[in-house]
């Protein structure tokens, strides 16, 4: 990360009370910018599922599921640092609420979430999905947002 900062070890330190202090910071960001990302792709209006469908393009268009397993692999690493699952686990409760606001059934909503992860999980394992796979992927959970199909 330093390097990537174009600074030294030490320097990234500095700029922190503590490295726990910085991989909770490290976490926060990983987070906030898959929200912001989900948020930059939501519809307007008020139709039912347009958290889903942001959701799912956040997750799914063009290589954005390199960006998923980075996100899951960089989360899971971060696990061992003190405040870090807690951050995580209030992460997953945010987006079952948020989706549960959104109009769908729960079992839309729990495939959702699920299907992008175990995609994301298998990218970060080296098993990326081919284009065919996420294209089909990306079709049947937006075929989940739209209420009575």
């Amino acid at each position: 990360m330093a390097v990537a900062a174009g600074l030294t070890r030490g320097a990234v330190i500095y700029h922190y009370s503590s490295k726990n202090a910085l991989w909770i910071a490290l976490a926060r960001d990983a987070i906030a910018q898959f929200h912001q990302a989900v948020q930059d792709r939501v519809e307007d209006g008020r139709a039912p599922g347009r958290l889903a469908r942001a959701f799912i393009r956040a997750s799914l268009e063009g290589d954005q599921i390199d960006a998923v397993g980075e996100r899951l692999f960089l989360l899971a690493a971060l696990a061992a640092a003190p405040g870090v699952p807690e951050l995580v686990a209030e992460d997953g409760v945010r987006w079952k609420a948020e989706m549960a606001e959104d109009g769908l059934s729960l079992g839309a909503r729990t495939v959702i979430l699920n299907a992008v992860d175990g995609a994301g999980l298998m990218t970060g394992w080296g098993l990326k999905p081919d284009r065919a796979e996420l294209v089909a992927l990306r079709t049947e959970l937006e075929n989940l947002t739209t209420p009575g199909s």
